[in-house]
């Protein structure tokens, strides 16, 4: 957020320089002859300079926020998304109705309000949603994980922000967590899921048309809930990253090159890891790891070595049950910022990037109950 100042100064300078001199001189002859010759001499100089309109506009980052404005979503908005569903250029509301067993759509007014939200039916349980063009038409369409239906719905855009029926693909047990990405270098998005109650990564490669195989699972820790997809390591292929929240780990499992991936190398972190961002907080063009450490009240930074493997985390206090981490600049700056959704604390907390990768404090705005 920004506010804009503008100083107008105007400046006038008047000179005027006015000279007169008069000579008169008298001359007496013999002949009874007088001349008289007067000579006036007058010089006015005048110089006017008008400067108008200086003006001098500043843009300064704000970094605060305005209070909250709610709109309903359906039973247990679980989680969100943002993306431009419709090709209008703004940015619409996309939620995770977990108690209404649907998606909710939220068109962006144009001037930063929306409408009514539109609901689409999913399996039982929606936790998770993201969008992501999956049939190459350059349409965001919608991708849920159904938790209790052990799958995820693919919903495909129609073109104008509105959705077809679900199509589902089966996960293991429990999918938590989805991101979008492609793994396979064929520049066709693939799902990856995080199966919470299986212990497991799935992948499920994109057939090129919108459409998924059969996922492929990958050992993780103990109730994986939050994953990602970022190259790590500098291979230009992406790995994968994974919060193990019973094993108080994350895990990174390298690509290998064509879409499989090696075993996870884990990394402590505090208790509870519920979620996860990766993003480049020093600087160094290495994606590093924010983590929401939900029963430690704090978030761990796990700066990228450059190679793939990860330093020591390093927290900082955050509010009551930190359940949802995100990175952003959000005071122009160009360093990313932390996020963070405080559960316990009815809040979200931002933490500014002091600049080379540590943290200030965080600052609090208020939210609705259990945010």
């Amino acid at each position: 957020m920004f506010l804009s100042t503008t100083v107008t100064t105007t400046t006038t300078i008047t000179t005027t320089t006015a000279t007169t001199v008069t000579t008169t001189t008298t001359i007496t002859t013999t002949t009874a002859t007088t001349v008289t010759t007067t000579t006036t001499i007058t010089t006015t100089t005048a110089t006017t300079v008008t400067t108008t309109t200086i003006t001098t506009t500043t843009t300064t980052p704000c970094n605060s926020f305005p209070t909250q404005v709610t709109y309903s979503s359906g039973s247990l908005p679980h989680s969100v998304a943002a993306a431009d569903v419709n090709g209008d250029s703004k940015l619409d509301i996309i939620v995770a109705n977990y108690g209404s067993n649907n998606v909710g759509v939220l068109l962006n007014n144009g001037n930063g309000t929306f409408a009514a939200q539109v609901t689409y039916s999913t399996g039982s349980l929606p936790r998770f949603v993201a969008a992501a063009d999956v049939n190459g038409d350059s349409k965001l369409d919608i991708i849920v994980t159904n938790v209790n239906s052990n799958n995820v719905g693919v919903l495909l855009n129609n073109g104008n922000g509105t959705f077809a029926a679900q199509v589902t693909y089966s996960t293991s047990v429990k999918p938590n967590s989805l991101a979008a990405a492609d793994v396979n270098g064929d520049s066709k998005l693939d799902i990856i899921v995080a199966n919470g109650a299986s212990n497991n990564v799935g992948v499920l490669l994109n057939n090129g048309n919108g459409t998924f195989a059969a996922q492929v699972t990958y050992s993780a820790g103990t109730e994986p809930v939050s994953v990602a997809a970022a190259d790590v390591n500098g291979d230009s292929k992406l790995d994968i990253i994974v919060t193990n929240v019973i094993s108080n780990n994350v895990g990174v499992l390298l690509n290998n090159g064509t879409g499989t991936f090696a075993a996870q190398v884990t990394y402590s972190t505090g208790t509870g890891p519920y979620s996860m961002a990766a993003a480049d907080v020093n600087g160094d063009s290495k994606p590093d790891i924010i983590v929401a450490n939900y029963a430690s009240n704090n978030v761990g930074v796990l700066l990228n070595n450059g190679n793939g493997m990860f330093a020591a985390q390093v927290t900082y206090s955050s509010g009551s049950l930190p359940y949802s981490v995100a990175a952003a600049d959000v005071n122009g700056d160009s360093k990313l910022d932390i996020i963070v959704v405080n559960a316990g604390s009815n809040n979200i907390g931002v933490l500014l990037n002091n600049g080379n990768g540590t943290f200030a404090a965080q600052v609090t705005y208020a939210t609705s109950s259990q945010p």
